[in-house]
């Protein structure tokens, strides 16, 4: 798998992850990847998370950052402070507003800053509430993540965080099933996947738990309703970190198929 590659990171990158089903895997296979090239990585969030289990953690206050961080050695997650009595984790750290994060890209500490921009309390799908995904406005990739298990589920709680707003993007009714062509609406509509993205961000939707070979033809379905949606993206990504499965799907390999 190379998923910076697929994602066309160079070797400076803000890269905000925003949805359900495969942020924290995908942050932490990009930290693999990032590491194993020789980038200094920081992975973080701008709400809330688990920290990675894997990465040794700084605690720090918004105002003594470069301080605390100027001393460790990267890959590190990096939050502000430990939540209370945390739900459905034993464990989860409140990161920083995006204006902090803004100083901290333009610092220059790491090469590639990983930022976790919203929740989806475990679910596999979701669209954003008004006031996420806190996105700041160094990063130079924004990637809008759904796992392709939504997928002929039932548009309710019990696989989507916030169903009521995926039902005012798509025209679904809650309760309704979760088409294809449903999740790649909201991956690239303006009030899902695009929403609060940096005008000169890259933006590259990402289906994750493509497992088998089915699920990655569904998956590809995704990609190919989500990229007709918009100009904004030029392909997304599909993967599996089960399985080790990551492919490209292009706005040309959309464009040639409509063609035949």
């Amino acid at each position: 798998m190379d998923l910076a590659a697929a994602l066309g990171l160079g070797s400076s990158a803000a890269v905000a992850f925003v949805g359900a089903g495969g942020k924290k895997s995908a942050m932490g296979q990009l930290t693999t990847e990032g590491t194993d090239e020789g980038y200094d990585v920081g992975y973080t969030t701008t709400t809330a998370m688990p920290p990675p289990p894997d990465l040794p953690l700084t605690l720090t206050d918004p105002d003594g950052w470069r301080t605390d961080l100027e001393t460790r050695d990267p890959p590190i997650a990096v939050a502000r402070e430990e939540v209370a009595d945390p739900a459905r984790v034993n464990r989860k750290v409140r990161g920083f507003e995006a204006s902090v994060m803004e100083q901290l890209s333009d610092a220059e500490l790491f090469d590639w800053l990983l930022v976790k921009a919203d929740g989806a309390r475990k679910r596999e799908f979701k669209a954003p509430s008004d006031g996420e995904p806190v996105v700041p406005s160094t990063a130079t990739h924004v990637v809008p993540v759904a796992s392709v298990a939504a997928v002929g589920e039932a548009l309710t709680t019990d696989v989507v965080h916030r169903p009521e707003r995926v039902a005012d993007i798509t025209g679904l009714r809650v309760g309704d099933t979760i088409t294809a062509a449903a999740v790649g609406t909201v991956l690239t509509h303006p009030s899902g996947g695009l929403r609060n993205a940096p005008a000169e961000a890259s933006v590259i939707p990402l289906v994750n738990k493509a497992d088998t070979e089915p699920q990655r033809r569904i998956a590809t379905d995704v990609l190919t309703h989500a990229l007709s949606q918009t100009e904004r993206c030029s392909r997304g990504v599909i993967t599996s970190f089960a399985s080790d499965i990551c492919e490209v799907v292009s706005r040309s390999d959309v464009q040639e198929e409509k063609q035949r």
